[in-house]
């Protein structure tokens, strides 16, 4: 009897010897041990702060997101037995406070932790951080290349021109946003501008700036390499103007500001000024009259800066009859949607003078509202352009998952928003546009040679290669305390009908002609001639195309009218919306 119990007891010992052994060996390979967390821990992360997590596992595991995996991100979610470690972090701001669960699952084994983002700023943000955080916020959403951005990580207690800019320049995705400026530096078409907070009572309003009312100027040196003077060439007058009601015109030769002449020391102080003073500066221009290649004698033109609104519609005339053809004609400075109806204008007196040819001059022209683009498209197309497609749009890839076919625009020929109004009284009915580009041709009005190419209206590039911008702007304003910020990043692509939209190294001429040197002299400098006029060389040469006939004297075209000399590359001046494609935000139906 003893014997049996004595079996028995050593085999009730075996059996538990075995299961402890079983159960050791079980909890060990289904275990995670020495985690830097304490199970159900809620740490705090942001933008500028990860959490870094590190454990020992004994069989594979597996790392999930609960209620979060939308902003917070881990670097790695899996792996095989042994000691691992991972980074918890998130890609954007949030306007509330928010937690995540992190699990870490092995087989028959769990165990977990918290992280919790606060909302955006806080009661000790400096303004700029504000700022940032709500532009981060909205580049989060909406930038073209949202998903580059997101993953940067971001000081937001820079001030917000650093922090707009440099996050999008230090990034590599955006590449028909940011562009080569020379030297290794880069450019961007996305801006952020801080603006006077002033009551909109129209969709679109016009702007209030300061201006002499000169739309461009050309800088050039004439005479030799080592002895020359430097003059500013203008291109071109807003009309209503201080220069307008000065008298000063395209083409004139200024070689003094103030008495004072043109040097490497204060080129850049004068041409910033000129273009986009800030204020009432007072500047008397002296310009040398130039007769063939001689100086005949001088003007003065005494100026004062002014708050105005700078129509672009600068410049427009019809030619009623020039052999058979009654050809209009229209120099347009920007797309600026707040002149609209001054536009459309002359859209309908060229309709009711019954033009048979249009000559639209884009050369300096960089852009602006989308919305103007497609008056000026559905008038020169008519009735034929009723209903069909202006323009088809790229956004970033969150963004399209929302429709359910891609984005498009269509002509609004039938009614013009902006206006309230049918397109019907400015209809031309046009098959064939003559543009006059540029360089500085870009953004809407390239856009307008897209969309009518998309339903095979022939246009015509007379000129230099455009800039190439095929990308565009859904802007917002974000005000903090009593300050507005106009924020305009790059959010959309444009296609036209066809499909295409790949012009970002720009459209090339039909016909090539530099403006400065339309002969190809070598050291050779043309004065702008009038808008308009038989010896403007781009004019004449779509006249020439229209009616087979160049106007030009001969005389004009010879070498002994230029200068010798050279135009200058100065540096692009920042004004916000001038080189834009700008909309409103497009949102699924």
């Amino acid at each position: 009897m003893k014997q049996l119990n004595y079996l028995v007891l050593l085999l009730l010992a075996t059996i538990a010897a075995l299961t402890s052994c079983s159960d050791d060996k079980e909890s060990q390979s289904a275990s995670i041990t020495d985690p830097s967390w304490t199970e159900g821990e809620v740490m705090e992360i942001s933008t500028e702060k990860d959490v870094t997590v590190r454990f020992t596992a004994y069989d594979k595991w597996v790392a999930n997101v609960i209620n979060g995996a939308d902003w917070c991100k881990l670097s790695q979610s899996s792996g095989n037995k042994g000691t691992h470690s991972f980074i918890v972090s998130v890609n954007s701001e949030t306007t509330t406070d928010r937690t995540a669960t992190i699990t870490i699952n092995t087989d028959g084994h769990s165990s977990s932790f918290k992280v919790t983002q606060k909302a955006n700023g806080t009661a000790g943000d400096t303004q700029d951080a504000a700022v940032n955080r709500k532009v981060d916020e909205y580049l989060s959403k909406m930038y073209l290349w949202n998903d580059e951005y997101k993953t940067l990580k971001k000081d937001f207690n820079q001030g917000y021109e650093d922090f707009f800019y440099g996050n999008l320049l230090k990034m590599n995705a955006n590449d028909l946003d940011k562009r080569p400026a020379g030297n290794g530096q880069y450019s961007l078409f996305s801006y952020i501008q801080k603006v006077p907070d002033i009551s909109k009572t129209r969709a679109i309003e016009k702007e209030l700036a300061y201006y002499f009312g000169i739309t461009g100027i050309t800088p050039v040196s004439i005479g030799s390499q080592t002895d020359y003077t430097i003059y500013f060439c203008i291109q071109g007058i807003y009309p209503e103007s201080p220069a307008s009601e000065a008298g000063l015109k395209r083409g004139a030769m200024i070689s003094l500001i103030n008495g004072e002449k043109i040097t490497e020391s204060n080129i850049n102080e004068y041409y910033r000024n000129l273009l986009l003073p800030d204020a009432a500066i007072q500047y008397t221009l002296t310009e040398d009259i130039i007769e063939g290649n001689r100086i005949t004698g001088q003007e003065e033109y005494p100026l004062t800066a002014k708050a105005m609104y700078a129509n672009p519609v600068i410049y427009n005339k019809v030619d009623e009859e020039y052999e058979g053809h009654r050809i209009g004609y229209l120099v347009y400075s920007g797309f600026e949607a707040g002149f609209d109806e001054e536009l459309f204008n002359v859209f309908k007196e060229f309709k009711e003078k019954n033009i048979t040819d249009l000559i639209l001059d884009l050369r300096y022209n960089g852009g602006g509202h989308v919305i103007s683009a497609n008056l000026i498209a559905s008038c020169v197309a008519g009735s034929s352009c009723s209903n069909k497609v202006f323009a088809q749009y790229r956004y970033n890839e969150e963004r399209m998952k929302r429709f359910s076919s891609k984005p498009e625009e269509k002509f609004s020929y039938n009614k013009y928003a902006n206006l309230g109004t049918s397109l019907a009284a400015g209809d031309l009915s046009l098959k064939r546009l003559y543009c006059l580009v540029g360089n500085s041709t870009a953004s809407a009005s390239e856009l307008v040679i897209n969309s009518l190419r998309g339903i095979d209206i022939e246009v015509t590039l007379i000129g230099e290669k455009t800039t190439g911008k095929n990308v565009g702007m859904e802007a917002t304003d974000i005000k903090i305390n009593d300050d507005t910020y106009h924020v305009a990043p790059i959010t959309f692509q444009s296609y036209n009908a066809k499909g295409f939209g790949a012009y970002e190294n720009g459209f090339d001429p039909d016909v090539p002609i530099d403006e400065l040197n339309p002969y190809n002299e070598k050291n050779v400098f043309y004065i702008h001639k009038e808008y308009g006029s038989d010896k403007e060389p781009l004019y004449a040469k779509a006249i020439e195309l229209i009616t087979g006939t160049n106007p030009m004297p001969p005389k004009t075209r010879h070498v002994a009218n230029a200068l010798s000399g050279k135009a200058r590359k100065m540096p692009a001046l920042y004004r916000p919306g001038h080189s834009g494609m700008l909309k409103p935000v497009q949102t699924a139906e």
